[in-house]
C-alpha cells in the first residue's frame, strides 16, 4: 500500500466524520503535514501517513515529535550554524512578536498499513498521537484516539491562506501536466 493510497483512504474517512478541509501535503506549520483536516468547528487535525516501520521510526525523530513543538507547542531550537526553512522562519518571527507557542494542530495522527501498526514489538508512540491504521480493502480502524492538543480553532485569515495555497497548486499542477 502506498502513501497516495492511504490518504486517499483518510481523505473519504476524514469526509465521513465531517471534515468540512482535507487538505493534502501542505506546509503551514513549521513542517510539511501529509494531511490536514478541518472540523465543522474549527479543529485542525494533522495526519501523518507512514508506510514501514522505519519511516515512522524516522518521524519520531522530527523536532515536531523530539523537541514538544506539538506536545507543547514550543518553538523549534537549531543550531546557530544551521538556516531555518521558510516555515521555520515564520514561526521564529511570529515568536519574536511575543507568540507564547508555535502554531500546531489540535489533534495529531500517524496512519499506516495494519501489518506496520500490529506487528509484534510496537514502536513506542508519543502518548497525544492518534493511530488509523488501513487495511488493503480501504477501510480505515481507529487504533487509538488522539488527545486535544489545544483548543483555539483555526482562524478565516487562515482557511484562506490554505485555500489559496490548493489553488496554487491546482494552476502548478495543470502546468505540470501540459493540459
Amino acid at each position: 500500500m502506498t502513501a497516495a493510497d492511504i490518504a486517499w483512504h483518510m481523505r473519504l474517512f476524514a469526509q465521513g466524520l465531517g471534515h468540512q478541509w482535507i487538505t493534502p501535503n501542505v506546509l503551514y506549520y513549521s513542517w510539511e503535514s501529509d494531511l490536514l483536516t478541518v472540523t465543522r468547528d474549527g479543529q485542525v487535525c494533522e495526519v501523518e501517513i507512514k508506510v514501514s516501520r522505519n519511516d515512522l521510526r524516522n518521524d519520531l525523530l522530527k523536532p515536531k515529535h523530539s523537541q514538544g513543538m506539538l506536545l507543547n507547542g514550543c518553538f523549534q531550537v537549531k543550531p546557530s550554524d544551521v538556516q531555518f526553512t521558510r516555515s521555520e522562519a515564520h514561526e521564529q518571527e511570529r515568536r519574536a512578536r511575543g507568540e507564547a507557542t508555535c502554531r500546531r494542530p489540535n489533534f495529531f495522527c500517524f496512519a499506516m498499513p495494519c501489518d506496520v501498526y500490529r506487528k509484534p514489538q510496537p514502536i513506542a508512540l508519543p502518548p497525544y498521537a492518534g493511530v488509523y491504521t488501513v487495511d488493503e480493502e480501504g477501510r480505515v480502524f481507529e487504533e487509538r484516539r488522539p488527545i486535544q492538543l489545544h483548543g483555539e480553532r483555526i482562524t478565516q485569515d487562515d482557511l484562506l491562506d490554505l485555500a489559496r495555497r490548493m489553488h496554487h497548486r491546482y494552476w502548478e499542477e495543470l502546468r505540470r501536466s501540459g493540459r
